[in-house]
């Protein structure tokens, strides 16, 4: 516990990388010559649950002599012909453009003073020139500091860098201070830590598809500490009840009612203290994409091809983890059950995607984007209820929320976390299955400069 850097989430702007970037500035940055280097990262700009993000789109490496030289008033410096052409494609492509360097040190960063004189000079020609935010970056391993430049003449320090990889992690410019103790997960923060507590409380979380695991998931992040939660469904409970056996804590009276209800009431129960965001309405929605758009983590228990399609691009395009869960349950027309799968696909941006991995079916989506009174007409065999099990259910859902978990706080061990696991429960199997990722996919491959 002692050497786990674990920082809650911040207030203010923050910049995310996805995981494979950072591997690759990494790389780059951080070498055993005891020198700088640098370059710019280009990035887009979406609202988030705490403040304005940056998203990466493109890493741009500095090569050393020629795009990175000895500075005139510093040590080191980008070259000008390096940064008018990245300036100018920042202007062009309408994305931030945020200059980036290397420090010495570990979990403490800071700009020197012939950082920020550099960055006085020259910020407020480049933030002309674009017409975007501006910046620059000096990173450690373990550590971010930032000095932003916005467009309407503010100047801002950047809050965190965020890359959702392996874990989850949080760079500041120094760490988090201790949060205070909840009293009521003492045990389960003796595991946590305290710091690791609070980065629950801190989390915004969606889940999208409130039924047999969506319930649970509600039901489980509540307990953990989530303190905000984004309920996502358009769907009600079975007026006959046949869907109550598997809908946490439901009641004999609530067939009929959303499924958001019992899922609301769910969660204040278990935290009486908890934000709630509740959408009736189905994913492929204005008001749900949006709301998909500002959290930290989503859960995906839904069966729709529209609800996979939508999140898989809220994934990519806004740099958003997230899993999905479901079940398999095959049942011949004789009755013989075949093998049983419960599957938790874990979706990182820039890894392979739902696309890639054949989960969408391109005429399923077109029906599913339909209206409701045409939807069912459009189907060539009509839908037949699949079989749904609440047990099976959960140990889906449990391999999903201990994933969260432990990527959340830091504690995987693990660095191939990034596949699928599926649970054989008939032959007590559990295994993994590594994503494919098609070369030129338009979602997880290509950069995507909005």
């Amino acid at each position: 516990m002692a050497d786990r850097l674990v920082n809650p989430p911040a207030e203010g702007w923050s910049l995310t990388i996805p995981h494979r970037m950072w591997q690759d500035l990494s790389t780059h940055l951080f070498r055993n010559d005891k020198d700088e280097h640098g370059g710019v990262i280009l990035a887009g700009l979406a609202p988030g649950p705490r403040g304005p993000r940056l998203l990466a789109r493109e890493l741009l490496l500095a090569t050393d002599g020629i795009g990175y030289v000895p500075g005139t008033t510093g040590y080191r410096a980008l070259h000008p012909t390096f940064v008018r052409d990245a300036a100018l494609r920042a202007a062009d492509e309408h994305l931030a453009y945020l200059a980036f360097h290397n420090h010495f040190g570990t979990t403490t960063v800071s700009f020197s003073t012939t950082d920020m004189a550099s960055h006085e000079r020259g910020y407020p020609a480049l933030r002309q020139l674009t017409g975007q935010v501006v910046g620059g970056l000096v990173l450690t391993r373990d550590a971010a500091a930032g000095d932003l430049w916005l467009p309407d003449g503010q100047r801002v320090e950047l809050a965190e860098v965020v890359v959702p990889g392996t874990n989850l992690i949080r760079l500041r410019a120094r760490p988090a201070l201790n949060g205070p103790t909840d009293a009521q997960r003492q045990r389960q923060a003796l595991m946590l830590g305290d710091q690791g507590q609070e980065v629950l409380r801190r989390m915004c979380v969606a889940v999208a598809g409130l039924g047999g695991a969506g319930s649970i998931l509600v039901e489980f992040l509540a307990r953990l500490g989530v303190d905000h939660l984004i309920l996502i469904d358009d769907d009600t409970v079975d007026d006959d009840g046949t869907n109550l056996c598997r809908l946490i804590a439901a009641e004999p009276d609530d067939p009929g009612r959303p499924k958001t209800e019992l899922a609301a009431r769910n969660a204040r129960r278990a935290n009486p203290n908890i934000k709630l965001t509740i959408i009736s309405r189905r994913i492929e929605t204005l008001e749900a994409r949006e709301a998909l758009t500002t959290c930290d983590w989503i859960f995906l228990a839904a069966d729709t091809h529209a609800a996979r399609h939508w999140i898989n691009q809220t994934i990519h395009q806004y740099l958003i983890p997230a899993i999905q869960v479901g079940v398999k349950i095959p049942v011949n027309e004789d009755g013989d059950i075949g093998q049983i799968h419960a599957v938790t696909r874990l979706f990182l941006p820039g890894d392979g995607c739902m696309w890639c991995n054949g989960l969408i079916n391109p005429t399923q989506l077109a029906i599913d984007m339909l209206p409701n009174e045409q939807r069912a007409a459009a189907r060539y065999i009509p839908e037949v209820a699949a079989p749904s099990v609440i047990t099976l259910n959960g140990t889906a859902v449990m391999e999903a929320l201990n994933h969260f978990l432990l990527a959340t706080t830091g504690l995987l061990t693990d660095d191939d976390t990034i596949s699928t696991v599926i649970h054989l429960p008939q032959n007590r199997e559990r295994l993994r299955q590594h994503h494919r990722q098609e070369t030129g996919c338009i979602w997880c491959t290509a950069p995507l400069r909005s």
